[in-house]
């Protein structure tokens, strides 16, 4: 009787713990999120083991390092993202290198030098971003975006666009992606004003213009205007054709025939042409499509003081919302873009003079040794 007193004790405890546990710990909805965060962090991980990604390899020319033992290679790291689609680090120096490095930060994948020189030379890297496995994104501080895709299992560069829309007084840092509207946007703190902004870019098609054929529209004017001066042919009796005649006629009806099958390929070869235009990618550039500012209404005293004095660097984008990082005031903000507002929370004194900021399996890391590439280097702050 005992043993049934407890056991049936034991299990009404347990269930009763269970109810009350679901009540008040996993009704909140952000626990809700870290547990679905979590699962979807081992899915991920799961697929990394079981998806077959073409591998990446070196650029073949004379000039590359070696990409076995090349991370002593890595100096001045200017932007580090995370990619959790192909498991790797992507690292842009300050010497406009790009590299991928393993997961496990041991070895080098691939390295790429993006050109910089001439007139389109390249400022101080300020964000970057994976879209898909084979396409990142790169801005730099004077609005230069940069793309590098994969082909052949190498890493390119494709030509750089000019973000149009942008002023001189903006600050623009971070670089984020909006999949919903298929728009990139950046942080910007307008010069000697407290007001910060997200800044939406949108990839848009260059409308050309099709300019005017002249000489065909001459000819054709001429054409109409001879035939309004034409006469109409008298009315003759007719006379029974010669031999001369008869011979010219078979020779006109020849020729005829001739322009008439020609004709009849010209639609063919015009659809071909057609055909070979469409197959080309049209021109398109990126624009400022809208700016979005940030309330900081809801911010302490002592934030929002500090805010004042804000110098952000990197950005995260983490179940919704937006992480910037003022490592001089030791401040993380959290930005809501839905509700365009902004606060922040004191961080620990290891994350000062950082240079950026990157999320990996779902914890943000800023970069506070930028010398070398090390993970030792990288401190959460979450």
């Amino acid at each position: 009787m005992k043993r049934s007193y407890v056991l049936y004790t034991t299990l009404c405890a347990v269930v009763v713990g269970a109810v009350l546990c679901y009540i008040f710990v996993f009704s909140d909805e952000e626990i809700q999120r870290q547990v679905a965060s979590t699962f979807e962090k081992i899915d991920i991980q799961t697929s990394h083991q079981t998806a077959s990604l073409p591998p990446v390899e070196a650029a073949q020319d004379d000039d590359d390092i070696d990409t076995t033992d090349a991370l002593e290679q890595i100096n001045q790291i200017d932007e580090v993202y995370y990619s959790d689609t192909i498991g790797a680090y992507l690292v842009i120096t300050e010497q406009a290198e790009f590299f991928e490095v393993s997961g496990n930060g041991t070895r080098v994948n691939s390295v790429l030098q993006l050109e910089n020189s001439g007139k389109a030379s390249l400022d101080d890297f300020i964000g970057m971003r994976m879209i898909k496995e084979d396409l990142v994104y790169a801005v730099t501080a004077n609005g230069t975006l940069v793309t590098i895709e994969r082909e052949e299992g190498r890493w390119v560069e494709r030509p750089r666009k000019q973000i149009k829309g942008l002023v001189s007084e903006d600050r623009i840092f971070g670089l984020g992606y909006d999949r919903e509207s298929n728009r990139l946007f950046m942080m910007n703190r307008l010069a000697d004003t407290p007001d910060l902004e997200l800044l939406y870019i949108e990839e848009r098609e260059i409308e050309l213009e099709t300019p005017v054929d002249d000489k065909s529209q001459e000819e054709s004017t001429e054409a109409d205007t001879s035939a309004e001066n034409t006469e109409e042919p008298s009315e003759e009796p007719s006379e029974e054709p010669s031999e001369d005649t008869a011979t010219k006629n078979v020779s006109t009806n020849d020729n005829d025939s001739t322009e008439t099958a020609a004709s009849e390929d010209a639609p063919d070869n015009g659809r071909n042409v057609q055909e070979e235009d469409e197959k080309k990618e049209p021109e398109t550039e990126w624009m400022l499509d809208s700016r979005q500012a940030l309330s900081a209404d809801g911010m302490s005293a002592s934030i929002q003081q500090k805010f004042e004095r804000f110098e952000g660097v990197g950005l995260v984008e983490r179940q919704g919302r937006i992480y910037v990082l003022d490592s001089e005031e030791l401040v993380l903000y959290t930005v809501n873009p839905e509700e365009g507002t902004i606060n922040g929370q004191m961080v620990t004194p290891r994350v000062y003079d950082s240079t950026g900021m990157f999320l990996q399996d779902n914890e943000i890391f800023a970069i506070v040794h930028p010398e070398v590439f090390d993970l030792d280097a990288f401190v959460s702050v979450d």
